[in-house]
């Protein structure tokens, strides 16, 4: 049987998939439409989520064969489920102790933003001198909204909005680069989370849905 893409390549970018959980079910994700699988890479890990160990070992063996210009957490799930891990991994990094990686290699987090909420404090100080961007998928500046596109488990309903721009206005402190992304077509309203995203002083990047390319 085929082990699970722990390390997978895209673009510069090595993507480290450490978890498949996840508070929200988005209307426009792909990994039950592709199937866990993105572009040739096995991205189910089954009821075991890997090791730091696992994924240190994956992330040599590909820095081994190749130059990466960033470590990108990003898989079929929110790496902030696992947020342990992802300080552990970035120290190990900065430490100079991953074979093959140099120690100022950019890391960036694609991540829903309820990290602060899923780990019950605010988790964005202890980012600082270790990721170098955060990538929030935010898709609307309205409540409601926000809550038909994102799709949040129901104990994140309530306050999972809010706590997300509280996530994003926070990590301005203590991230180099804090850019939110909304789906193309999902917004009726662009013109809105444009002007939202100038308020609260973070670029917005918009992003097209993803098409079957496997």
């Amino acid at each position: 049987m085929k082990e699970p893409a722990l390390a997978y390549e895209y673009g510069k970018g090595l993507y480290l998939n450490i978890t498949n959980k996840c508070p929200t079910s988005c209307v426009f994700c792909i990994k039950r439409k592709w199937k866990m699988s993105y572009r040739g890479n096995d991205l189910n890990l089954g009821a075991r989520e890997p090791s730091l160990e696992e994924v240190i070992a994956q992330i040599k063996n590909k820095s081994s064969q190749k130059r990466f210009e960033e470590l990108v957490l990003c898989g079929y799930g929110e790496p902030t489920q696992r947020f342990d891990i992802i300080k552990k991994l970035a120290g190990s990094v900065r430490k100079g102790e991953i074979e093959g990686l140099p120690k100022d290699i950019r890391i960036r987090i694609n991540t829903n933003g309820l990290g602060n909420l899923i780990n019950g404090y605010d988790i964005t100080p202890q980012m600082k001198g270790l990721i170098n961007s955060l990538h929030i998928s935010l898709n609307s500046h309205k409540p409601e909204n926000w809550k038909k596109l994102m799709r949040p488990m129901p104990q994140y309903e309530k306050e999972g909005f809010d706590s997300v721009i509280s996530f994003i206005i926070s990590a301005r402190s203590h991230v180099d680069e804090v850019v939110i992304s909304a789906v193309k077509g999902l917004e009726p309203d662009i013109e809105g989370l444009k002007k939202f995203a100038e308020k609260i002083n973070v670029p917005l990047r918009l992003r097209p849905e993803l098409e079957n390319e496997n």
